[in-house]
């Protein structure tokens, strides 16, 4: 039997809607394409958070060091840890999550060196542990194959929201423990890749270390999930943890873009064969029309834009192909 059964509770339907306005201003304010620096120092919480629920000794200055290419040293399995999740966070974005072949490639990276059937499901069962301290069961073997395709396919096609379904997915993976190691880490993982289909926020959001900052209450909604067999529980708790970090975000300092930054995610966020002055406007209302003009004027010069008219008239199209996000 699927670990898919949830009660909707009140409290969920409220961060729900916290959680949908919170992420319309995160697109309105243009938060989902961070600074290069502010990309790598979520990077390494994201990083420090998820690995120190596992028990991963690391600090964060440590894992700032091998983020940079600093070389781990020889059989340190802490360092391996941090430079095998840094490289599945690389290669996130090209990873389908309702693919069991994609699941499976993302856990033989992320523990790659670190357990001999890396990328493999188990064969025997497993004990059942919360943090600290055994559970009252032991994961079966059997059927773990068909188990999570049809996980994944009822990731796929719930007609729940998507934030709802990917709490369920996290427990769900948490609940089968399809491998014998990493279990924890690759189903975080596996639901922050889901989001990101549909918001890019979460690509960077370091909601793991949200869930590091209640880490009793996360292992204690999995076991109670896991007793009641239903995760609403489960689900309430991450949904706190992802309105917390959304809320950070938005109370945070507003990144300061040049006219350079501001055309090029402008012309990133949306394929746009030509456009006006007002349109770039819709996308900046903040701006002057001044200060759109001169925008636009200094990427015409650079050869980013061709501009065809004159004035108010003006239509603007892109010079060239935009291959990756601002900076990146």
């Amino acid at each position: 039997m699927l670990p898919t059964t949830y009660t909707l509770h009140a409290r969920i339907l409220g961060l729900l809607a916290s959680i949908s306005e919170r992420l319309g201003e995160v697109n309105a304010a243009h938060l989902h394409h961070p600074s290069p620096v502010l990309r790598k120092a979520y990077r390494v919480s994201t990083i420090h958070a998820t690995l120190a629920l596992e028990g991963n000794p690391l600090e964060p200055k440590a894992i700032a060091d091998l983020l940079d290419g600093q070389a781990p040293p020889a059989a340190d399995t802490a360092a391996l840890e941090v430079v095998n999740t840094q490289r599945l966070y690389d290669l996130l974005p090209q990873l389908d999550p309702f693919l069991a072949q994609d699941l499976r490639y993302a856990h033989g990276e992320l523990m790659h060196g670190l357990a001999l059937d890396a990328g493999s499901y188990r064969t025997g069962p497993m004990e059942v542990v919360y943090d600290d301290h055994v559970g009252t069961r032991k994961a079966p073997a059997e059927n773990i194959p068909s188990l999570v395709e049809e996980l994944l396919h009822f990731a796929e096609n719930d007609d729940a929201p998507p934030l709802i379904t990917s709490c369920v997915l996290h427990y769900g993976l948490v609940q089968l423990r399809p491998f014998s190691a990493g279990n924890g880490r690759i189903a975080r993982l596996w639901q922050k890749r889901m989001l990101m289909r549909q918001w890019p926020v979460f690509s960077f959001l370091p909601l793991e270390a949200f869930i590091r900052n209640s880490r009793p209450a996360y292992y204690a909604s999995m076991e109670y999930a896991d007793r009641q067999g239903d995760c609403g529980g489960f689900i309430t708790y991450m949904m706190e943890r992802i309105d917390e970090a959304l809320h950070e975000l938005l109370t945070g300092p507003r990144p300061v873009r040049s006219a350079r930054e501001r055309v090029a995610l402008f012309l990133y966020e949306k394929e746009r064969p030509r456009f006006s002055r007002r349109d770039y406007r819709r996308t900046f209302p903040e701006l002057s029309t001044a200060t759109a003009s001169r925008d636009l004027a200094e990427a015409v010069t650079a050869g980013v834009l061709e501009m065809t008219g004159t004035g108010r008239t003006a239509w603007y199209r892109p010079a060239c192909l935009l291959l990756h996000p601002p900076g990146r």
